[in-house]
């Protein structure tokens, strides 16, 4: 089960007038948000297994992820886009997997990434809450 927290810390973005004023981050159960350097750190309580940085600009294409990754040695990569969202799931090593992922939530472009620190199945529950953010209204 998922449990929602507002997550003021990347609200405090510059937004008009009408805009939504947070973000609402579906944690699995046991896991927590930390903000962490103008973003969250999300986890397991005790580890950090992915972050989400509010960026400026557009949703860049799957393929584009794509391409970062490999050339930083990544393999068996996995594409999945739509609209407003674009997220790569690739392995480094044997027995570690990773994911970068943006999603446009709003006025606000948001990428997420994994750590080191995630095993692979943390590696799909954070892949999945980026794919789950949304929109949070007063």
């Amino acid at each position: 089960m998922s449990r929602w927290l507002l997550a003021a810390v990347l609200a405090g973005c510059a937004q008009k007038p009408a805009a939504p004023v947070g973000l609402r981050v579906p944690l699995s159960e046991g896991w927590v948000a930390t903000p962490q350097g103008g973003g969250l750190a999300v986890g397991p309580k005790g580890r950090v297994v992915a972050s989400l940085e509010v960026r400026g600009g557009d949703v860049p294409r799957a393929a584009e992820l794509s391409r970062a990754v490999t050339s930083e040695g990544a393999t068996q990569v996995l594409l999945d886009e739509g609209e407003g969202y674009a997220a790569v799931r690739y392995t480094l090593a044997p027995g570690r997997d990773g994911f970068l992922a943006v999603k446009r939530v709003g006025g606000r472009t948001v990428w997420c990434s994994s750590t080191a620190n995630a095993k692979n199945d943390e590696v799909d529950d954070a892949l999945a809450l980026c794919r789950s953010l949304a929109t949070e209204t007063p």
